[in-house]
């Protein structure tokens, strides 16, 4: 009977320890507050301010809840946006979001990510060829089809006189690592990339003559893209996104090797690739909207007849930097500091 009465008394004990443990539980989840969000990304450098956040735990820290969700192409993880797989896109590039939108997406720009950073790459016996966009006159070249750096490069092609139909032979392709199989085979002389494949292409000893932004200075790539949907249902959960990532770009500011640790734990990056891509001195990460960049290649879009000519959509409608503005006011307030000021001052200069 005494055995009984103190097996009895384990379990109650045992029973109050789960009570206590899932009441504990329940209060973190509520503390919360803001829900979840589903966030689509594509592994890699462009990733690196939203892995860097969930590394140092600031989504915890601004009560939001997120579960990242990898795709290998743009195209995809923006399909199950627009499907409401995931909520957030946050590295999609800039082109395909707006080529969507075009054909009536319901997509809306909250926030940048990455800048620039695209790697052009060929054979090193090539490599002397493609110093200028003017190198590519009568070549045969390989490009993604909907990716940022393709755009940018037809624009500067554009800008230069040179007529793409022309002037010289592109081969679409869906994927970047495509054209990189294609350079490395001889099938095409020279290749449009992204930093998905930037470590890919030195590890293939392939020559990089130029990067995007050589072309196109500060042009805008992957933005945090979410839908009006999900817009008007999580609010506040966008806002507190939004915070954490710039809290992000700050760490990154004051300790760049922290982003190398982030994307080894994370990302299962080894620490040469991960200090390659995201340490590339032409790959620059800013959270900061850019209205002025977003529109400035939307008009490249129309001109290059990548979009409708005559399309009458207004871009400033794709892009609702309020939800930015009231990250930065929230950071201002919870935990000032000069880089606050500094970006205010950006927002005011690309967003006017």
């Amino acid at each position: 009977m005494k055995k009984n009465a103190a097996f009895r008394a384990i379990l109650v004990f045992a029973f109050t320890v789960v009570l206590l443990a899932l009441g504990a539980c329940q209060k973190k989840q509520e503390s919360k507050g803001l829900g979840k969000l589903l966030v689509g990304f594509a592994p890699g450098a462009s990733s690196t301010l939203p892995i860097l956040a969930l590394e140092q735990g600031y989504y915890e820290k601004n009560g939001v809840d997120i579960e990242f969700v990898p795709f290998s192409n743009s195209a995809d993880g923006l399909a199950a946006l627009q499907v409401g797989k995931v909520d957030v896109g946050v590295s999609f590039g800039t082109s395909a979001p707006l080529t969507l939108a075009s054909k009536g997406a319901e997509f809306v720009i909250i926030a940048g990510n990455q800048t620039g950073g695209h790697p052009i790459f060929t054979k090193k016996e090539n490599e002397a060829r493609y110093k200028d966009i003017n190198g590519f006159k009568g070549k045969v070249v390989g490009t993604p089809r909907l990716y940022t750096s393709d755009v940018v490069w037809r624009g500067a092609l554009y800008q230069a006189g040179i007529d793409a139909g022309k002037d010289l032979t592109i081969v679409e392709f869906k994927r970047p690592v495509d054209v990189l199989e294609a350079v490395k085979s001889g099938k095409i002389d020279v290749g449009i990339g992204s930093t998905l494949i930037t470590a890919s292409v030195y590890d293939a000893g392939l020559a990089v003559p130029l990067f995007t932004n050589d072309i196109m200075p500060d042009h805008p790539c992957c933005r945090v893209i979410t839908t009006k949907k999900v817009l008007a249902a999580n609010r506040p959960a966008l806002v507190a996104f939004i915070e954490s990532l710039l809290l992000a770009e700050e760490k990154f500011r004051e300790d760049p090797e922290s982003v190398i640790a982030a994307n080894v734990h994370q990302q299962n990056m080894t620490e040469e690739y991960a200090r390659q891509t995201s340490l590339e001195p032409h790959v620059q990460f800013f959270i900061d909207p850019n209205t002025n960049a977003v529109v400035s290649m939307f008009q490249y879009m129309k001109d290059t007849e990548y979009l409708d000519p005559g399309l009458s959509l207004d871009p400033y409608t794709l892009i609702d930097t309020s939800l930015y503005r009231d990250a930065l006011k929230s950071l201002e307030k919870k935990a000032p500091s000069k880089y606050w000021t500094q970006l205010n001052q950006r927002f005011k200069d690309w967003n006017s």
